[in-house]
């Protein structure tokens, strides 16, 4: 009788752990994908190319952040009457466009 109790616990203890260590695999390899679209994402997002302000259209414009379609058409109006740009500054002479606009995406914006 002990040793049917002692297998019985053997066997139990042996359930538990395993399946301790399966749902903590099954967790381990469930993380790696999200990790994995995490860093597609970030390496994406950091080599978006240049979008010359001089060229591009309204839609073209709207890739950048914060720019709409009403603050990209106000780009695409202020350079077909006043000329190209010169330097990132003069967006802050468009309509709706500031500082703060134009420093976060400086480095997205080419001549």
């Amino acid at each position: 009788m002990k040793s049917l109790t002692l297998t019985a616990v053997f066997l139990g203890a042996c359930c538990l752990l395993s399946s301790h260590t399966y749902a903590a695999e099954t967790a381990k390899t469930m993380a790696e994908p999200t990790k994995k679209v995490t860093k597609t994402v970030e390496t994406t997002s950091t080599k978006m190319q240049k979008i010359n302000i001089n060229k591009a259209s309204a839609e073209e414009l709207q890739a950048l952040k914060g720019i709409g379609q009403a603050k990209a058409q106000a780009i695409v109006d202020y350079r077909t009457q006043n000329g190209k740009f010169t330097d990132v500054q003069q967006l802050t002479l468009v309509t709706g466009i500031g500082d703060k606009l134009v420093s976060q995406n400086a480095e997205n914006m080419s001549f």
